[in-house]
């Protein structure tokens, strides 16, 4: 799997999230950037990712509905004295919400792949030359998060075994601060090979170039493909934003609009795991 046919059709998906607040289209983007996802990954190493992308969206619906109440179809009324909270819940707050939620979904699924589907290296790979030294940056630093995890964790249990208890907020510093140290110094220590090894001497060099293959080829034009329909198909006003206030209506979908999302449908069939 070639880096930079992944980034092409996960630009391709915020592309169509990001160009139109358009909830049908959202919708569509979000189906395929699942279906991607759950073809590419499977279940077992999504299902925390979702669950959160789920969490993130019911906590744009709760906060819209509740804290926004514009529109016509009242649902309830809570009294006006009640700070934020008070007045008419909307039937248009709570439609809004989800749309918005929709957005938050689509986005994060459509650069899940390049997380979850390929190594450090492959998303360096991706970037443009100019961007090459900033790709690796990011990558050493994501690759430290884990290692800060369970850096924390051994340390926590060492104390536990010596006979730390944690007693409030205060008592953390006995574990943070190791933790926060041996991440220093392992930060140290890769700054340190990476100068052995000539980081930042010269450009960047391969053991063996990314190719691209039949496959890549046939993603990066379905991706080419729907961002010039989304694009031409705004430019035509076939991509209107949508708007719930102050009368709640249906989103309009024009065909162009549609056949510009399908295909970013085409990973749920090409990332097929063969488990």
């Amino acid at each position: 799997m070639n880096g930079r046919a992944v980034a092409a059709w996960s630009a391709a998906c915020l592309l169509g999230v990001l160009l139109t607040t358009n909830p049908g289209y959202r919708a569509l983007v979000l189906a395929a950037a699942l279906g991607a996802v759950l073809a590419g990954a499977g279940w077992r190493r999504t299902r925390r990712l979702l669950i959160g992308v789920a969490l993130a969206v019911l906590s744009a619906v709760v906060l819209n509905f509740a804290f926004s109440h514009l529109g016509a179809d009242a649902l309830f009324a809570l009294p006006d004295g009640w700070v934020l909270i008070g007045g008419p819940w909307t039937l248009e707050a709570l439609v809004f919400g989800l749309a918005s939620g929709l957005a938050v979904a689509g986005a994060v699924l459509a650069v899940a792949p390049l997380s979850l589907l390929l190594e450090p290296h492959q998303v360096v790979d991706a970037l443009p030359g100019p961007l090459a030294r900033t790709g690796a940056a990011v990558a050493a630093s994501l690759n430290l998060v884990p290692g800060l995890a369970r850096s924390f964790t051994a340390i926590s249990e060492a104390q536990r075994m010596r006979g730390w208890r944690p007693r409030g907020p205060a008592s953390w510093a006995e574990v943070v601060v190791p933790a926060v140290l041996t991440a220093i110094e392992d930060s140290i220590q890769l700054a340190e090979a990476m100068e052995a090894r000539g980081f930042g001497s010269g450009p960047r060099t391969r053991y063996s170039p990314p190719t691209l293959t039949q496959t890549d080829l046939l993603l990066l034009g379905a991706a080419g493909l729907s961002a010039v329909l989304l694009v031409l198909a705004r430019v035509l006003g076939q991509a209107a934003d949508w708007y719930p206030y102050p009368f709640l209506r249906p989103p309009a979908l024009a065909p162009l609009g549609v056949a510009a999302c399908l295909p970013l449908f085409l990973p749920a069939w090409l990332w097929r795991s063969p488990r």
